[in-house]
């Protein structure tokens, strides 16, 4: 099973997000800040990472520089942050994806396989 990596930090999201993911085969981890996704990087080894850029305690781009530092794996970006700035600066930055909320859930499932599918 791909283990992916959700840093979230609206738990509804982050529920319905988990269980889609579940049906569609994939084994998910969940961290709520910028803080714990740090810590799960440290430990644990994952196959995409799904970011959210506003985290209660800095922001998902921190949560990216790290990913693909630690563990070069593919990153799509899903926020609520669609503003030309934000995406170019998450692209730029490393980003496979950039996903705006709300997104459809199957064009979701279809972008982490084309990030699969290149990485």
């Amino acid at each position: 099973m791909r283990q992916i990596f959700l840093v979230e930090d609206d738990d509804a999201i982050a529920k319905n997000l988990k269980l889609l993911l579940d049906t569609e085969g994939f084994t998910v981890t969940h961290a709520a800040t910028k803080k714990e996704a740090i810590e799960l990087l440290q430990m644990h080894r994952f196959d995409l990472a799904l970011v959210d850029i506003s985290l209660p305690d800095g922001n998902g781009f921190t949560v990216c520089t790290e990913i693909k530092e630690t563990q070069n794996i593919p990153v799509i970006f899903l926020t609520a942050s669609g503003d030309e700035g934000s995406v170019v600066t998450g692209l730029n930055m490393g980003a496979d994806d950039y996903v705006t909320k709300p997104f459809r859930p199957r064009e979701l499932i279809a972008r982490m396989k084309a990030a699969f599918r290149k990485s």
